[in-house]
């Protein structure tokens, strides 16, 4: 379906976008434990210049069938240490995935494409939100985190 043809669906179903109410939840998901698989792995660059693991996970479950995860390893000076570490361990642990100290330093191709081999895997994903102040602001917000775990058998 092209881009034409997927907005005359929408506005065919009521979609009016001069009254429509798009809510972030529809990117977001609720906390819980989801059964995911793997779908792709990408080394990402932002216009800014900030570097990211990305991780696409396809969710299975009942309601959220077909909707998209991704999970992402912020690779940014103020948490590279904490962020590698948790990255290296996820490869190993969780994806099965031997990594050298070259593939991390390399890691927006031999990381990356040994991590291809984890495509299809199926695992679980829980997720949990932590609220916390704003130091600058002194808002509350909220983050949400991710832990991925090899999926247990009934």
């Amino acid at each position: 379906m092209n881009l034409k043809e997927l907005a005359a669906k929408m506005a065919s179903e009521g979609f009016d976008p001069k009254t429509a109410v798009v809510d972030q939840d529809d990117y977001n998901f609720p906390d819980g434990v989801y059964d995911v698989v793997v779908e792709s792995v990408e080394h990402r660059v932002s216009d800014k210049g900030t570097e990211w693991i990305s991780i696409a996970l396809e969710i299975l479950n009942e309601g959220y069938e077909k909707r998209k995860y991704f999970a992402n390893y912020w690779l940014t000076e103020k948490s590279l240490e904490r962020t590698i570490k948790r990255l290296w361990a996820d490869a190993e642990q969780v994806f099965g995935v031997e990594i050298t100290i070259e593939d991390i330093g390399n890691i927006e191709t031999d990381f990356v494409e040994k991590m291809q081999s984890a495509l299809g895997m199926q695992l679980e994903l829980d997720l949990k939100t932590s609220r916390y102040k704003d130091k600058k602001t002194n808002e509350q917000k909220e983050w949400q985190n991710f832990k991925l775990s090899v999926q247990t058998p009934f």
